[in-house]
């Protein structure tokens, strides 16, 4: 498995998680402490998602580049 692969398939899991994770905050009672517990567990799993999403665009723009430069290669 190549590691583009890994790293888009733990993007997809993070995204996931947080779907999961404001999901659950939308249908939590206001309980105190638990409430803030949660709000600030989805803040921690949005900054890993937006770190995670920059990360693989940055694979990405990395790959296309090693793409074009090979096609160029085997042009010659």
């Amino acid at each position: 498995m190549s590691k583009l692969t890994k790293i888009a398939e733990a993007a997809d899991r993070l995204e996931r998680a947080v779907l999961r994770l404001e999901a659950a905050m939308e249908q939590a009672e206001p309980i105190g402490g638990d409430r803030h517990n949660l709000e600030a567990e989805l803040a921690s799993a949005k900054a890993q998602y937006a770190a995670m999403a920059r990360l693989t665009q940055s694979v990405a723009s990395r790959l296309d580049g090693t793409i074009l430069r090979l096609d160029r290669v085997l042009e010659e």
